[in-house]
């Protein structure tokens, strides 16, 4: 009985340590795109501040910005959307091993 007791005990931790590489996986990935975008925003701002300062025609400091506004409002969309297909995959892997599980403990059981 005793000998048999790590075994178990690991494969009853597999489901669980899947799921903690699961979690970690997602996290750093959404940490790296999040570092990616902000490091993005910074440069683009300061790049538009420092364009912005020197232009003297209204006109066209208003296009610029106008542009400016539109690349950064699809930046944001586009970051938005690469989060949520890393959230979707980490839930689809979550389900999976759910299922799995699942049906592992049932093949036990039976």
């Amino acid at each position: 009985m005793f000998t048999t007791t790590p075994e178990q005990f690991a494969t009853a931790m597999k489901p669980f340590n899947r799921l903690l590489e699961i979690n970690t996986k997602s996290v750093v990935q959404l940490i790296n795109l999040q570092k990616t975008f902000l490091t993005a925003i910074c440069w683009e701002v300061a790049t538009q501040t420092k364009a912005l300062s020197t232009q003297t025609d209204l006109g066209k400091a208003i296009g610029d910005q106008k542009y400016y506004s539109d690349q950064l409002q699809t930046k944001v969309s586009t970051s938005a959307k690469d989060a949520y297909e890393v959230v979707t995959r980490s839930s689809e892997e979550m389900v999976h091993l759910v299922e799995d599980s699942i049906t592992e403990v049932s093949d036990f059981t039976i």
